[in-house]
């Protein structure tokens, strides 16, 4: 009669363990399949990816007053001693 109880009393310590480890294991996510993609529509031709702008290119020029590089065509910036054209 012992040794009947102690399998007994290991068959349902391993149960346990198991349903632990697998209730762990679904709580951490580790059970779920992502979705597969959907398939894409056959019928329609892929849009073609829209162009890259072309890089916009100014000319500068050292601004004697400050020292900073400023666009040849910005306006005043105000200084009284601004080099710029009105």
């Amino acid at each position: 009669m012992g040794f009947l109880l102690k399998i007994v009393v290991f068959a349902i310590a391993v149960y346990g363990i198991w349903a632990m480890a697998s209730r762990w294991y679904r709580l951490l996510g580790g059970g779920q399949a992502k979705p597969p993609a959907p398939a894409p529509d056959r019928r329609e031709p892929a849009a073609a990816p829209p162009k890259p702008r072309p890089p916009v290119v100014e000319d500068t020029r050292l601004c004697e007053a400050c020292g900073s590089y400023v666009s040849a065509g910005a306006a005043k910036c105000g200084r009284p001693d601004c080099p710029q054209p009105a």
